[in-house]
């Protein structure tokens, strides 16, 4: 092999791919194209296939994105030829042979001022993020490397009160509120300074008083990304909280937490800032939808992603969704080893709550796994539920762990209490489908049908792929002989669980439905007539 590069890789002005004598190498697909350019401008050149899946085909399942990935690894091996060798994939991920490659950041003619990758405009809104982001900073960088390098911290939020309207202890305490929330998640750094040197970095939060319904005051914030001139979230709610002083109105509550999760959302969205795949600001962002995917090579990839981030000042927090993810594999018997994983997920819980015993994610997710990995001993996570939520109130996790101790403690009346509140601080969320699915739990237990059928329903309703609020439902609707309902059910239940059986739904004491298996409701004769026997 020689030293000297063999292909040579233009970004700036028209896209193209030169061999060492001057032929044409460039790829004719456009997909191909962009992955060539994605790992011509990554840190070492190398990145990882979901970070690459997720830029050409965010809008596909990982099933779809890694099969379009791999066909268009095959598309540009055939461009490059017998150069082919300068590509190497792994089963993790693709790079390049920075000893065989030539990335060129400027035109070879010093007087052209062409576009960053001009005309590469592909119809997938995770990459034209990124190739607007690199526009903008090739504007004023002659080299990208140095960019890459200038965006490897964290983002920032900087919290502004508005006090045009005069000084509001009311305003002053909400911001206190939100600060914690947002301290707590981790993902994000508070500071002072909307000058800092890492604008691009950075998004402000302004909070102020306004004149609402009736001329009422109200509280309004609004979220902005400085750089893009872009209003990332707002919201406007009554400014007098009900309740007690010392108890937070929950609409309050409920606010700081769509905050943090827009936030949240935002940031993973705009993750090709970050110069690696694991930094803080996006590893929890793209593992807990994963994590709450309930599929198992979704759940897989998370947990890689969390234990290649264990470096972080978040660690503790990673620690907790891994002992999460011990707890899905184990309810949903994805794992053929259930001893060794009631055993990891403890220890993980055990650790997370000594690296960061004031945390209520840690709290939750800790209470979460020795509870459920303890098969329903509720004493086992009750006093880091209730912990969690004395932490931060306005963290629906919380409230969804003490919900779920109330349950097996047979204290269904806090149990459906505390599910509520869980509900109302999730709404509008990525959560609320899973916190819909512990009230429906909660209403359940305590004999509430139609509020348990309704909060179901509205579970399986916001996520078509979550299977246990369905199990549930097919034992409702057959208990109340609704048995259309009931076959459209089970139908997607065969469709979503592979092997699905009612025998294994109904005699299997293993499976995941064990309080409508207290209630007596997994018998024969209530599933008999049914059209549809799986």
């Amino acid at each position: 092999m020689t030293d000297e590069p063999v292909l040579t890789v233009q970004l700036t002005g028209p896209f193209r791919v030169t061999g060492p004598g001057g032929q044409d190498r460039t790829p004719k697909s456009r997909k191909a194209q962009a992955l060539l350019a994605l790992l011509a401008t990554s840190p070492n050149l190398r990145r990882t296939r979901s970070w690459l899946q997720d830029k050409l085909w965010s809008q596909s399942d990982a099933a779809h994105g890694s099969a379009s990935l791999r066909q268009s690894l095959s598309s540009l091996r055939r461009s490059l030829g017998e150069h082919a060798r300068v590509l190497d994939a792994t089963r993790q991920d693709v790079g390049l042979d920075s000893d065989l490659v030539c990335v060129l950041w400027k035109e070879a003619d010093s007087e052209s001022t062409g576009e960053f990758l001009e005309g590469l405009d592909i119809a997938d809104p995770e990459f034209g993020n990124w190739i607007r982001f690199m526009r903008r900073g090739s504007k004023s960088h002659s080299q990208m490397p140095v960019l890459a390098d200038q965006f490897s911290s964290r983002w920032k939020v900087a919290l502004m009160l508005d006090q045009s309207g005069g000084q509001s202890p009311l305003l002053q305490s909400f911001a206190d509120m939100i600060s914690r929330v947002l301290r707590e998640q981790g993902e994000l750094e508070l500071t002072e300074h909307v000058d800092d040197n890492s604008v691009d970095r950075l998004v402000t939060v302004t909070i102020g008083l306004i004149s609402g319904t009736e001329n009422a005051p109200a509280l309004r914030l609004v979220a902005h990304d400085p750089n893009l001139n872009r209003q990332v979230w707002s919201r406007t709610l009554p400014a007098s909280p009900g309740g007690q002083s010392d108890q937070p109105d929950i609409a309050l509550l409920g606010v700081a937490f769509q905050l943090q999760s827009e936030l949240t959302r935002y940031l993973a969205q705009s993750r090709n800032l970050i110069g690696t795949d694991a930094c803080p600001p996006l590893v929890l962002g793209a593992a807990i939808p994963r994590i709450f995917s309930f599929q198992p090579e979704e759940m897989n990839q998370a947990a890689h992603m969390l234990s290649d981030a264990m470096d972080s000042k978040n660690a503790a927090q990673f620690l907790g969704w891994q002992a999460q993810i011990a707890v899905i594999n184990l309810i949903e018997q994805f794992t053929d080893a259930p001893e060794a994983c009631v055993e990891r997920g403890k220890m993980l819980a055990a650790k997370a709550i000594e690296m960061d015993p004031m945390n209520s994610v840690v709290l939750s997710t800790a209470a979460n796994a020795q509870v459920l990995l303890e098969r329903g001993n509720a004493a086992a996570g009750a006093d880091l539920a209730k912990l969690a939520v004395k932490v931060n109130p306005a963290n629906p996790l919380a409230w969804w762990a003490f919900a779920n101790v109330a349950i097996y403690a047979g204290k269904t009346e806090d149990a459906l209490r505390s599910a509520r509140v869980a509900s109302r601080l999730a709404a509008r969320t990525p959560l609320q489908f899973w916190c819909e699915f512990q009230l429906g739990l909660a209403a359940f237990k305590a004999g509430d049908i139609v509020t348990a059928k309704r909060a179901l329903e509205t579970s399986a309703c916001l996520a078509p792929q979550f299977r246990p609020p369905r199990r549930y439902l097919l034992a409702i609707y057959a208990d109340l002989r609704d048995f259309e309902k009931a076959e459209s059910i089970l139908a997607q239940l065969k469709e979503l669980e592979p092997g699905f059986s009612l025998d294994h739904f109904v005699n299997d004491p293993l499976y995941p439905i064990s309080l409508a298996r207290e209630k007596n409701m997994l018998t024969w004769d209530k599933f008999q007539d049914l059209k549809i026997i799986g």
